[in-house]
C-alpha cells in the first residue's frame, strides 16, 4: 500500500508539473483578466450539440493500456503483488473503454461527409480499433492464469501488452489526424478573413 501510495505521489507531482509547463504559454489570458477556469463552458453542453460522441471516450484505452503496462512491467521487475493487481485493473478498464470506444465509432462513421482520404484513414482506424479489442480479450482471459498476480508466461504477455499498447497509442495519432489535419467531423474555429484594401495616405515631408 505505502508503495503504491508513492506512485501515486510520483504520478501526481508529474501531472501537476506537465499541467504548469503547458500554462506558462497561456499566461496572456490570465494577465487580461480572464478567469482561469470559464464556469459558462463546464456542464458537458458539448454532447448536446453533437451526434458524434466517439471523442468522449477514446482517450480511456490510450491513458490505461499504457498504464497498465507501466504497472505490469515495474509489478514483475520489481516483485510488486500490488502494483501487478492495479495494472489488471487498469487492464480490465482500458479493455471495457476499447469495448466503448469501438462501438461509438461504428456509430460515428456515418455521421459526416468524408472525401476518399479520410474514408480509406477510417477504414485502418477501424480495423485497428478491432485489432486492439482482439488483443484486449486475449490479455484479458491471459490475465486469470497467474501466480501471486504474476501472469504466467510473463514474458509474452508482457510483449502482447506491449504490441496492445502501441497500436492503441498509433490509432490515435492516426485519429487525431483525421480530425486536426484532414478536418473530418469539424466545423472551422476561425473563418477565413477577407483581406481588407483600405487605401492609406502617405504623407512624405521634403
Amino acid at each position: 500500500m505505502k508503495a503504491m501510495l508513492r506512485m501515486a505521489i510520483v504520478l501526481s507531482v508529474l501531472l501537476v508539473g506537465t499541467t504548469v509547463q503547458a500554462h506558462e504559454g497561456h499566461a496572456h489570458e490570465e494577465a487580461q483578466g480572464q478567469a482561469f477556469i470559464d464556469p459558462s463552458l463546464l456542464g458537458f453542453s458539448g454532447l448536446r450539440h453533437i451526434v458524434n460522441v466517439h471523442p468522449a471516450f477514446v482517450h480511456f484505452p490510450l491513458g490505461l493500456f499504457p498504464a497498465a503496462l507501466l504497472l505490469y512491467a515495474l509489478g514483475m521487475l520489481l516483485k510488486r503483488p500490488s502494483w501487478l493487481v492495479a495494472g489488471r485493473a487498469c487492464l480490465y478498464l482500458a479493455a471495457a473503454g476499447t469495448t466503448v470506444t469501438i462501438l461509438t465509432g461504428l456509430q460515428a462513421q456515418n455521421t459526416f461527409a468524408h472525401n476518399e482520404r479520410v474514408h480509406h484513414m477510417m477504414m485502418t482506424h477501424l480495423r485497428i480499433g478491432l485489432t486492439i479489442g482482439g488483443l484486449a480479450a486475449i490479455l484479458m482471459g491471459w490475465s486469470f492464469a497467474h501466480h501471486a498476480h504474476r501472469p504466467k508466461g510473463a514474458g509474452g504477455f508482457l510483449m502482447l501488452l506491449v504490441l496492445t499498447t502501441y497500436l492503441a497509442l498509433q490509432n490515435g495519432d492516426l485519429g487525431s489526424r483525421m480530425v486536426y489535419v484532414e478536418g473530418a467531423a469539424v466545423n472551422v474555429a476561425v473563418p477565413n478573413q477577407v483581406k481588407e484594401t483600405v487605401p492609406h495616405q502617405h504623407t512624405h515631408g521634403h
